[in-house]
């Protein structure tokens, strides 16, 4: 159902300024270079869920996307969870489900993919009852045994019932503890954090990335010459912002008591997110740009199991408790910390982005060579 996930299409009017590659938006390639992300990975013999609540999507399209960028097309499988078929990307709703894979795809071609759908419903206790049936399935998933969850789909934590969001984060904890990242996206309404528009306008943290064993992904603006800053919309139309905030339901894990706050605060990092600074896909046959933290959460899945990849070269597990590792290794991990810009949203003031972690990008985006080579060489 639409209304419950994070993606922003780009502004055209602006596209010719604004973005990348003469308005045609960053592709993979620009994304590897201004991450630094290691050429010589690809996520070889790692499995990375992607979890939809769509009508499925269009391997033709993520193939023509990937081949337009040189990209050898990873092994792509589907699990219906409760019975959904994939309609090939038909509707629009499927456009989540084609960017993620698409994206996720690109920047760990050797991994394998596993799309887990499901039927969000109509109403928010139907999507929980989606969430919760999706997250069990993939805990007892014995074929394909994904290292790494993404997850781009969520709202406000008011709009969710308290008792389901603890049963989402208890299992989330569970992935976590066999060696399963989840990663969330960590919304695109700034701190106002609803996908209504209309209220209560007050701050709210997006669930389930307030879940406090999830990694929450936010998202910031990318230049071209690799600054960023975090994800402000200063348009006319609501264009979204970083989503970021306390949780009003979870109390402020162990590993946060360093950050400012009195609860689980989100998010835990950022990469690229802002439409205007937007990332090309390919969508029933066309290229068009998007942005959002749903795009931001798979390429960050993927830079997780890249980072998989290279453990499993030194004989090590796949990564287990990242949120902690996050924190205990904050000054290793090769962060670039954003200080400018903030998630106002909705009439809504929100966080600053400022020195060290923040409610609007977390710890910031990363190096990701830094990155990988100290959660592969440093992490038990």
């Amino acid at each position: 159902m639409h209304v419950f996930k994070h993606i922003h299409f780009a502004d055209t009017n602006r596209s010719g300024q604004a973005l990348a590659n003469g308005g045609q938006g960053y592709f993979p390639a620009d994304i590897r270079r201004l991450y630094n992300i290691p050429n010589d990975l690809t996520g070889a013999y790692q499995t990375i869920g992607i979890v939809e609540f769509s009508s499925g999507y269009s391997l033709q399209d993520a193939t023509l996307f990937w081949k337009m960028h040189g990209i050898t097309p990873p092994q792509v499988a589907f699990v219906s969870i409760d019975g959904t078929r994939n309609d090939g990307g038909m509707r629009e709703d499927d456009e989540e489900a084609s960017l993620d894979l698409q994206w996720a795809g690109a920047i760990a071609p050797g991994a394998q993919f596993v799309i887990y759908e499901a039927n969000a419903g109509e109403t928010y206790a139907e999507f929980e009852a989606a969430m919760l049936h999706a997250l069990n399935y993939i805990l007892n998933d014995n074929q394909y045994r994904p290292s790494v969850l993404s997850i781009s789909y969520g709202d406000g934590e008011d709009s969710f019932d308290a008792g389901a969001l603890q049963s989402m984060a208890d299992i989330i904890q569970k992935l976590d503890e066999r060696g399963v990242t989840v990663c969330i996206a960590s919304g695109d309404q700034g701190a106002y954090g609803l996908h209504n528009p209309y209220g209560p306008y007050s701050r709210h943290a997006d669930a389930p990335a307030t879940s406090p064993h999830a990694v929450a992904v936010g998202g910031t603006h990318l230049y071209a010459h690799g600054g960023e800053c975090a994800w402000t919309y200063l348009g006319p139309q609501h264009g979204g912002a970083s989503g970021g905030g306390f949780s009003d339901i979870f109390p402020k894990p162990s590993w946060q008591t360093a950050v400012p706050g009195h609860a689980r605060g989100v998010p835990d990092l950022a990469l690229n997110a802002d439409p205007d600074s937007g990332y090309q896909m390919v969508f029933q046959g066309q290229p068009t740009i998007v942005g959002g933290t749903s795009v931001a959460c798979p390429v960050f899945a993927a830079m997780i199991a890249l980072a998989n990849e290279r453990r499993a070269s030194l004989g090590r597990k796949p990564l287990s408790s990242l949120p902690q590792v996050l924190y205990s290794y904050s000054s290793q991990l090769g962060f670039r910390d954003i200080v400018v810009g903030d998630n106002t949203y909705n009439g809504v003031i929100g966080y600053e982005a400022k020195p060290g972690w923040d409610a609007v990008t977390g710890f910031g985006s990363v190096d990701a060579t830094t990155f990988i080579e100290t959660l592969a060489n440093d992490i038990p």
